[in-house]
């Protein structure tokens, strides 16, 4: 009979049994928190001291919140107002100075408060707070800092690899003290150790294999271990070994969602996201998103989580109409929020209002807070991409003088050609057509068209044409279809094709190389067949992503007519279907019926 995942590692840790466990910690949260039998767990209620505490809009807010509120506060809410006044010293949001801050007679309580409980916190949050009483500046020898400083002491056996280097990079930011360079000694031997003791590949696949018949033989599964499995696989190197495991312990996290506060679903959303990438899509789950959306909605979170989500969202291009539309009824309550908001703000709104064609409620004041924000101007971080923010503005109908001024200046221009990022070269081509055709008056902002040029030959663009066979059975012949056509401005055409008056198709001249060198009669009508992969589409919903309609509109405004066409769709017809749908679609478009979705 095969173990179950307690005996398995219960196995592990009598085989190495030290008090530096590698194998426990490195991966056995699913074993500490697996249950021995199912545990009943009801809905905790809404914790609005902690929301008050994330609301706050300056540090004095929160400190007068802890004021208030002292003789009750728990570790959790104790580790809240922390996290709030060190967000809002970083984002700039804060009315006081770090001197003002650490003379404050509430911080001065805050630190108490937390030396008292510092027992109860768990060993991350223990980071988490001398990070945030550091970067506030409290001096190194304070009794708050060598308290917790005591506390990873005694606890370095069970730090991991990532608390290992953050605490190493945060201590060299530390005065010498003889606690601090004690650590800062013991630290490499531990992270030595750690980094050579790995669990076995072995190991790993029993432990994996194991879990999955538990899942499988329908055992109730303890919330709070269903997340402990998706964390740990988030913490290990992807492998598309783990998705069967990860799809499981979704499922039931999903099935006991009420079990969890806000953090742990977000903290979840934020390692889901990391971990995601087009190689290893399966760390996207659509119903998950979702959720967390509705989460937000349901609690009343506010318009820092859902900006927050929204951007999270944008990695694997997840679209959530209803998130969008809370978010933009918090703009329109409170128009403050995106006048005094800081780029990487407007950057996140931008970005998620601009990944479709759907435009949520009040979007006329929304888009005149971004058309009016000077948050820009003199923005030098490099942590906004500029071309990407141009084209999803474009894509919006915004024309941002200060966002395009430094998207062509010659130092931005050579990064991007020195970086060879295709999708930047992608959003600088879309850029320089959407100004071309919609915003003339910044035509001279544009860059030479040689290195337009330079940045479209490097550009790889699709050779293979399933639409080109049934294309030329539809319309009776090859010389009625050009493949592979482009314009003088960048865009690559599929196919090409001319109608007369009826319907009826037109020969092209078989040496076409640009689409501007066809020459059409009076009552002739240029299509242009357009075949759009997954990367053109949202995630969840398979939306037309803006950037891709807009492509379709600077086509458009030339009098062309264009059929798009979903590969998912096309590649699901039957082979006698693919004809007519063609013949259909090329119709319905020709008649100004056009549909952006997949039909």
């Amino acid at each position: 009979m095969a173990m179950n995942a307690f005996e398995v590692f219960t196995q592990i840790n009598k085989f190495k049994n030290i008090h530096f466990n590698v194998y426990y910690r490195l991966y056995s949260k699913i074993n500490k928190e697996f249950p021995k039998q199912a545990v009943a767990v009801s809905s905790p209620a809404p914790d609005y001291l902690i929301q008050n505490l994330r609301n706050a809009r300056t540090s004095q807010n929160v400190l007068e919140i802890v004021k208030d509120h002292y003789n009750i506060m728990n570790t959790k809410q104790v580790m809240q107002a922390l996290r709030s006044i060190y967000s809002l010293q970083k984002q700039g949001s804060s009315d006081l100075s770090t001197q003002q801050m650490i003379k404050n007679p509430n911080f001065e309580k805050l630190c108490h408060k937390l030396k008292t409980q510092a027992g109860l916190i768990e060993l991350n949050e223990t980071i988490e707070a001398l990070k945030v009483i550091s970067y506030v500046g409290v001096s190194t020898t304070s009794t708050i800092v060598q308290v917790l400083l005591q506390l990873l002491r005694h606890n370095i056996n069970d730090l991991s690899l990532h608390q290992l280097i953050f605490l190493d990079f945060l201590l060299r930011q530390f005065k010498s003290s003889p606690l601090v360079e004690a650590l800062l000694i013991a630290l490499p031997i531990v992270f030595d150790y750690v980094s050579k003791k790995r669990v076995s590949e072995k190991c790993i696949t029993l432990i994996v294999n194991n879990l999955r018949t538990f899942f499988q033989n329908g055992s109730v599964v303890e919330p709070k271990s269903a997340k402990s499995i998706i964390w740990s696989i988030c913490d290990m190197e992807e492998n598309e070994f783990f998705e069967p495991l990860l799809k499981d312990a979704m499922n039931a996290l999903l099935i006991n969602i009420n079990a969890f506060d806000w953090r742990d679903l977000e903290t979840t959303l934020s390692k889901l996201t990391m971990k995601y990438s087009s190689q290893y899509p399966f760390y996207y789950d659509e119903i998950f998103f979702d959720t967390c959306a509705n989460f937000i909605i349901d609690k009343d979170l506010g318009f820092h989580e859902a900006l927050y989500t929204l951007r999270k969202m944008l990695k694997p291009s997840h679209s959530n109409n209803k998130l969008l539309n809370y978010l933009s009824q918090k703009c329109y309550d409170d128009p403050n929020l995106l006048k005094a908001a800081p780029p990487m703000t407007i950057f996140t709104v931008a970005m998620s209002v601009s990944l479709t064609e759907f435009r949520p409620i009040h979007w006329d004041a929304i888009k005149s807070a971004l058309v009016d924000t000077t948050c820009f101007r003199d923005y030098k971080k490099p942590d906004i991409l500029w071309i990407k923010l141009a084209a999803a503005l474009c894509s919006l109908d915004i024309y941002k003088f200060d966002v395009l001024d430094k998207c062509f200046s010659d130092s931005y221009v050579e990064s991007i050609i020195k970086q060879r990022n295709l999708l930047d070269y992608s959003n600088f081509i879309l850029v320089c057509q959407a100004i071309r055709v919609f915003q003339p008056n910044y035509v001279h902002l544009l860059p030479s068209t040689n290195i337009i040029n330079n940045m479209l030959a490097q550009m790889s663009f699709n050779e293979v044409y399933p639409l080109e066979g049934p294309l030329i059975k539809g319309l009776g012949g090859d010389v009625y279809v050009k493949t592979g056509i482009k314009s003088k401005v960048g865009h690559h055409i599929d196919h090409v094709m001319v109608l007369r008056k009826g319907g009826y198709p037109v020969s092209l001249p078989q040496d076409i190389k640009f689409l501007e060198e066809i020459s059409l009669a009076p009552d002739n009508q240029l299509i242009l067949v357009l075949l759009f992969g997954p990367s053109h589409y949202t995630s969840n919903c398979k939306r037309l992503k803006s950037s891709t309609a807009l492509m379709i509109r600077t086509l458009e405004s030339k009098n062309h007519t264009v059929v798009p066409i979903c590969l998912h769709v096309w590649e699901a017809l039957a082979d006698f279907e693919k004809v007519p749908y063609l013949m259909q679609e090329i119709k319905t478009s020709t008649e100004n019926e056009q549909v952006y979705e997949i039909r």
